[in-house]
């Protein structure tokens, strides 16, 4: 885990990248960036060239567990992840909008992955 803060000489995504960059050597292929403050994040499934965006919906008060809402889309390539690590950073969830199609069914996503694969 790293934290970035507002005032960091490096933008978020050069530190983001720059700690991918050190881990993925060694099997990680997937990795999360995420903002607490907001609740939200985005998670990078390099194996399967696709992203989760994943947004609090209600946090978890006396003891319950928080409540999430995951969205699926598929990536092109390293500069779609790229893409989506900077739009993250600049706006949050919202911003990845434009980078959809999102889905929030999990066998839907996965279906259009093996589409996608097979093409």
């Amino acid at each position: 885990e790293k934290t970035w803060l507002p005032g960091n000489p490096r933008t978020a995504p050069a530190e983001f990248w720059e700690f991918v960059g050190e881990r993925s050597a060694r099997g990680n292929e997937v990795f999360t960036i995420e903002d607490e403050e907001m609740g939200e994040g985005i998670q990078l499934h390099f194996y399967a060239d696709s992203v989760a965006r994943i947004t609090t919906v209600r946090e978890g008060k006396g003891g319950a567990d928080p409540e999430y809402r995951v969205e699926y889309s598929l990536v092109d390539g390293m500069s779609g992840y790229r893409n989506l690590v900077s739009a993250f950073v600049r706006g949050g969830c919202a911003a990845l909008d434009e980078h959809g199609p999102w889905m929030s069914d999990a066998a839907e996503f996965e279906r259009a992955r093996r589409r996608r694969d097979a093409d």
